[in-house]
């Protein structure tokens, strides 16, 4: 009795948020039309067109021979290897790639009521950007844009096939593999209906599941994984071994590099720790020059080492945040994200290590919703391809999609050990 009592009450708070969502905007916000306006600006960055740079125009090329003239929008890292020689850019027009209308209008519903929790979670958090202002002099400027990465947009459910590939100094494939990794969430989903109601009990924020495709050596090793809503709370993580055909749970370690990967287990998105791990240092909001949305499902890659995004780029809006960990096994000393205002992902991560020298350099590109036939028009942001250049290492990572599905309805039970025996056989 007391369980089915429960369910209801659940139903009925979930069908009460759903109506509380179904209005455009809260009360209050919209008897302040200038909050929320101020909110929509931050969404719509460019509706008034895209910022202009002295010298950098649409269709031209920066190369060593002009790469001063991209001085103040290009990290000084990534300056360095253009002035070097080992990277052209070629500069298109900047694209305006809204987020979809759901998340926008849960970022509104949302606004000023957010606040830190003291037990690792947000407090009045229902979904959407939980700061979506931020003022650079607040002094936890920089622990809300963290926070905002945890929950930025990335669609409910993803399931994305692509390869990755380990590169030499010459830009020789050393190793590559093949996998489909699916992300589905069950919190905090724009619209709180499609909210997973037994994982939002079990405070389960998301889970995720990778299958390896190829080679055939490791072919059909499995992974979950379950992320907390509690920032504070470990992952779980459990493993299938096709040559055992035994399942186990592991202790996952995030600050670990995959297989010798030249990126950690959490950046594979630029992003994807705890919040509580980090001092979160704000610095700036600037235009950067950066990896431009590309109008194919996949990105391309060249230059010397292959690493290089060679699609065009263009001069986004961005917030800048240092990430100091906090935690004594963290390998780094430090990682400066370059977030994009529009849609909330990083498109560099530059890092340092333990003695303030440059290390690595992370580059992230993204898809145009209509360039891709499975998903167009869903305004949610696409990755397209990712490099992890390791510059100490003199070796390189470069991830390219080959085929990607956003928000296809998925059983929960698929996320299971059972299923992972099931998908073994």
């Amino acid at each position: 009795m007391y369980k089915r009592g429960y369910q209801r009450e659940i139903r009925f708070s979930a069908l009460l948020v759903l109506l509380i969502f179904a209005a455009p905007v809260r009360a209050d916000v919209a008897q302040d039309p200038e909050l929320k306006e101020k909110i929509l600006a931050e969404f719509y960055p460019y509706r008034h067109g895209g910022p202009q740079v002295e010298g950098i125009t649409p269709g031209m090329t920066i190369n060593k021979n002009n790469a001063q003239v991209a001085a103040t929008v290009l990290p000084p890292e990534i300056l360095k290897v253009v002035q070097a020689g080992d990277l052209e850019i070629t500069v298109q027009a900047t694209t305006d790639v809204p987020l979809r209308e759901e998340y926008i209008n849960a970022t509104i519903a949302g606004a000023a009521q957010v606040t830190f929790g003291p037990d690792g979670t947000l407090s009045q958090y229902a979904a959407g950007l939980p700061f979506p202002l931020i003022d650079p002099a607040d002094p936890q400027a920089g622990l809300k844009l963290g926070w905002n990465l945890r929950f930025r947009e990335r669609a409910d459910v993803l399931q994305s096939w692509g390869t990755t590939s380990l590169l030499g100094s010459s830009g020789s494939v050393q190793r590559s593999s093949s996998s489909l990794f699916i992300r589905m969430y069950g919190m905090y989903r724009p619209n709180p209906a499609h909210n997973v109601a037994e994982w939002a009990e079990a405070g389960v924020l998301y889970k995720d599941y990778s299958i390896t495709l190829r080679p055939t050596d490791i072919e059909g090793a499995q992974s979950m994984g379950v992320r907390y809503n509690q920032d504070t709370k470990e992952d779980d993580r459990w493993i299938y071994d096709p040559k055992t055909r035994r399942t186990r749970k592991i202790v996952y370690n995030p600050y670990d590099a995959s297989q010798g990967l030249t990126f950690l287990s959490e950046e594979f998105s630029g992003f994807e720790g705890h919040v509580y791990a980090y001092d979160w240092h704000f610095v700036e909001d600037k235009v950067v020059l950066a990896p431009g949305v590309v109008r194919s499902e996949m990105a391309h890659f060249g230059s010397a080492c292959n690493c290089y995004p060679i699609d065009p780029w263009e001069l986004r809006w961005v917030r800048v945040v240092d990430m100091v960990p906090r935690v004594a096994n963290h390998p780094y000393g430090r990682r400066r994200l370059y977030v994009d205002r529009q849609h909330g992902s990083p498109l560099f991560s530059i890092i340092f290590d333990k003695d303030g020298q440059h290390w690595r350099t992370l580059f992230f590109s993204f898809s145009h919703p209509d360039s891709n036939p499975l998903n167009r028009g869903l305004r949610v942001p696409m990755y397209a391809g990712n490099s992890w250049v390791d510059y100490q290492a003199g070796r390189a990572t470069v991830w390219v999609p080959t085929k990607n599905i956003y928000n296809k309805p998925l059983p929960a039970q698929f996320f299971s050990v059972a299923s992972m025996m099931r998908q073994g056989k």
